[in-house]
């Protein structure tokens, strides 16, 4: 029940408050109006309840030679200091003549007040107007919004301790908490209870209780004020949560973690809205997840693993925007009318300011400096306007040029560019059409990282920052290398914004004994927009047969690659921590609960000790703390490193995928903000799983698509994928996986990743951007072919596709068909790829004997959302 808090002079002849007063207590019920006044003074608790926070001003407030703000009285003026320092939204109601006072009339703690959205109320139309008033309210706060919602118990029982008590009941996804005689509270194991005829158990405990340490889900729907109050977000707030401290819920006594969840949410949530402008929603849910991911000890005994925030505009807001960008167009057509009617507004244009135009580019005027003239000045003493015909700041290219040839034992340098497009290019130049760079006006940093083979010594650093201004381009860099090997090199050009990528172009060099030194083209792709996203954490991962190197990317800091050589090559280890989590996911373990939980996080925390250079790991706990989503950048590489489970002595926050958004990309990879889900087309081989068609009705409905039949032929797949036309795409089939590569058996033959070769080479797929989903067993494995390896992701990714998802181990067909349902309506309903990966995943583990939630690897962008 949504409740609001009254500030009015309780017992002064005060008509329109005491209307006001009934008039929501008739629609929100009796205990939904909190008075605030000299006598019935309120708790601040009972204000930060309060969906908003109505101040009844008067006339006679304001007038009188004492002034407005002692009139005021004492308890409403502390009230509305501690609203706005807890940022619950104000909305003053002006009777009559009254006005809000001015900003500089009023102290610092309630300078807000002028700025705050009001209503007006007349005495002599109060109904009317009070009737309207409540009428808002119903639509900006709902008459059920921040609705308790169902409990979550977690003390799930309490007995005194006596002689031949029952077990415990709960099994071990409970801890049991036994309170001694002295009231210490002691944490035991459910696995190994105490039992009753242990020496002394009578005399030294008094109560036994069962604390609930599982996992649980909360989706909390409520409105969070924006930036002055005047309108409001409309969020959803999905976290999951779980006990850590047992003893702490018994100590405090908490038997609702839903209502302490909530209470907190909302406490940590409003003061963040608040600094954000309504056309500000991104920026003010990546800074409430970024929040949530911090210190949660105010929850007493409970610790939240996942977080995800959803903002959209309630009703009025989004009428306000529709309203403004209408009024916008209007004045746009208006002024570009005039402009080509050459009539142009002095008084509307300042001096040396660029007018868009139609065509294109812009018009630079110039002329006196000044836009008001008396009415008798003569024509012949005004300087004329003058125009210049310019353009919009360009689009920038990344350019790297390297030696086609190099005789062996001779230096050589990749120069690097970053260019506004329209310079002279080589014709040849490859490009890849991305976003626009935008460049701020103090200019934005730019770094460029190259990579190379061993067969080529770098001379000097790999990695460089330049600024990018506005109006210029920066310096060319170089990098210099030392031609030691014969062969093919390829030197790959990544250009990056904090943990934000941008673009890459690849170069490649041969080195042969005695042989010519010849010049190479240009290799050109346009740059992406330089705005580093907030917590964006990247993990570039090359391996080139014989070492790793390692490099991570975030906005918070800037690090140099380490490298690490390896004697033995990682794929038999994979494969025997594959085969086992396959073994733990076809049923055929004899471990428990907790133990298969144990063997599956030995295994992640193994993987980041021994594949993770310590040097990565302390920065990965230097930006840990704010990462928003992470990326692991790599290709051609057998490593799963979506098990990936950091520990250190001080640190355990669980695997990887449970804390944030977690994906993968490929080199070469297209960064796609879209991921379509259009025109869906299913494929069910003959010998499909068990409950393939059920499956795909279920993912059918959540994206709308209409009855048709499955495709099962390799050749009309193929078919579909060369004429660039295909959507969307789910597979629900078995994927067969050996060194030897993966295919899919279909009608007329066996469908493999190389057949995707034309598509990748000509892009089929960049247009349409689709999903590609192969839930199948282990289908985003990859096997050697020539000098490369190649798997499903690879190849669909470089065709174009905007995602792909896969297994990296045989699943049960149940559990996937889960996690495909979970992750479609996630994608569906406006998380981006990233979040409903993370949802897809908490979905699944709720059975701790199946890790089928860990086998799933993601490839694109975390941030990109679904075009349906």
């Amino acid at each position: 029940m949504v409740s609001f808090m009254l500030s009015y002079r309780v017992g002064d002849d005060n008509v329109v408050a005491r209307v006001l007063d009934d008039a929501l207590t008739a629609r929100f019920g009796g205990d939904s109006v909190v008075r605030d006044g000299p006598i019935t003074a309120v708790s601040s608790a009972e204000l930060s309840a309060s969906a908003a926070l109505i101040v009844v001003i008067e006339p006679r407030l304001l007038g009188g030679p004492a002034g407005w703000l002692e009139r005021l009285p004492g308890s409403a003026r502390r009230t509305i200091e501690t609203a706005f320092e807890q940022q619950v939204p104000v909305i003053p109601v002006l009777v009559d003549g009254a006005s809000l006072p001015p900003e500089a009339d009023l102290p610092t703690a309630l300078r807000p007040l002028a700025q705050q959205h009001y209503r007006r109320v007349d005495t002599h139309t109060v109904q009317a107007d009070i009737r309207h008033l409540v009428d808002d309210l119903v639509a900006n706060f709902g008459a059920e919004t921040d609705t308790a919602g169902p409990a979550i118990p977690v003390i799930l029982s309490v007995e005194p301790v006596r002689w031949f008590m029952p077990p415990p009941k709960h099994g071990p996804a409970a801890a049991i908490v036994y309170s001694t005689r002295q009231g210490v509270l002691e944490v035991h194991s459910s696995g190994r209870p105490i039992t009753w005829w242990h020496p002394g158990f009578v005399a030294r405990y008094s109560t036994r209780y069962e604390v609930d340490t599982g996992n649980h889900w909360l989706v909390y729907d409520t409105r969070l004020p924006t930036r002055g109050g005047a309108y409001a977000f409309e969020a959803s707030i999905a976290v999951g949560f779980r006990v850590t401290d047992p003893a702490q819920i018994v100590r405090r006594g908490i038997t609702d973690a839903a209502a302490l969840v909530r209470e907190f949410l909302l406490d940590a949530c409003r003061p963040i809205s608040s600094q954000y402008a309504i056309d500000e929603m991104v920026q003010a849910s990546i800074a409430i997840d970024r929040r949530l991911t911090q210190d949660t000890s105010a929850l007493g005994g409970i610790t939240l693993h996942l977080r995800d925030t959803r903002l959209s505009l309630d009703e009025r807001a989004s009428h306000y925007v529709r309203e403004r960008e209408l009024e916008r167009r209007r004045d746009d057509l208006e002024e570009r009318a005039s402009y080509r009617r050459g009539r142009i507004r002095p008084d509307l244009v300042e001096d040396g300011a660029p007018i868009p135009v139609f065509g294109g580019g812009n018009w630079t005027i110039t002329g006196p400096p000044t836009t008001s003239f008396p009415g008798d000045t003569p024509a012949s003493a005004v300087r004329p306007y003058t125009f210049t015909r310019g353009r919009a700041r360009p689009e920038r290219l990344l350019v790297a040029r390297a030696p086609t040839q190099v005789p062996a034992g001779r230096d050589l340098s990749v120069e690097v560019r970053l260019v506004s497009e329209g310079r002279p290019v080589h014709p040849d130049a490859v490009t890849a059409p991305l976003a626009n760079l935008l460049v701020s006006d103090d200019g934005t940093p730019v770094t460029v990282t190259v990579h190379a083979p061993a067969g080529l010594h770098a001379e000097g650093p790999l990695q460089q920052t330049v600024l990018v201004l506005p109006d210029e381009d920066p310096d060319p860099i170089r990098f210099g290398f030392g031609a030691r090997t014969p062969g093919l090199h390829r030197i790959d050009v990544t250009a990056w914004a904090g943990g934000t990528f941008l673009s890459e172009v690849s170069v490649e060099v041969s080195v042969a004994d005695g042989g010519p030194f010849r010049d190479g083209y240009p290799r050109v792709a346009m740059l992406g927009a330089p705005q580093a996203r907030p917590g964006e954490v990247t993990l570039e991962v090359r391996f080139d047969g014989s070492r790793y190197t390692f490099q991570l990317r975030s906005d918070a800091a800037l690090f140099a690659p380490v490298v690490e050589s390896i004697t033995n090559t990682p794929n038999a280890a994979v494969e025997n921590a594959i085969k086992e989590l396959q073994q733990l996911a076809g049923g055929g373990s004899r471990y428990n609960a907790a133990m298969t939980r144990e063997v599956i996080r030995s295994a992640g925390i193994q993987l980041w000790s021994e594949m993770v250079p310590a040097d990565v790991r302390d920065q990965f706990w230097q930006v840990g703390a704010d990462m928003s989503a992470f990326t692991i950048a790599t290709d051609h590489d057998v490593v799963p490193w979506e098990l990936l489970y950091p520990l250190s002595a001080e640190r355990d926050a669980g695997f990887l995928v449970e804390q944030v958004p977690v994906v993968r990309r490929t080199y070469g990879q297209r960064r796609n903000a879209n991921v379509g889900l259009r025109n869906p087309r299913f494929v069910v081989p003959p010998k499909a799983p068990t409950g393939a068609h059920e499956e795909i009705a279920t993912i059918r409905a959540i994206l709308g698509a209409a009855d048709s039949e499955p495709i099962t032929r390799a050749d009309e797949l193929l078919t579909l994928i060369n004429s660039g036309t295909l959507g969307a795409t789910h597979f629900a089939c078995h994927n067969t996986f050996s060194s030897d590569g993966s295919f899919i058996d279909m009608d007329g033959g066996r469908f493999k990743p190389a057949l995707l070769a034309e598509a990748s080479i000509r892009k089929l797929l960049a247009e349409a951007g689709p999903l590609v989903f192969i839930n199948a067993c282990r289908s985003a494995g990859v096997a050697p072919t020539y000098t490369k390896m190649l798997g499903w992701a690879q190849q669909f990714m470089s065709s174009g596709a905007g995602a792909f998802v896969g297994t990296l181990w045989a699943v049960r067909s149940d559990s996937s068909a889960r996690f495909a349902t979970a992750f479609y309506q996630s994608l569906a309903d406006g998380a981006t790829l990233g979040a409903a990966a993370l949802a897809a995943r908490v979905e699944q583990q709720d059975d701790p004997l199946d890790p089928t939630w860990l086998a799933y690897t993601v490839y694109g962008d975390p941030f990109a959302t679904a075009a349906v």
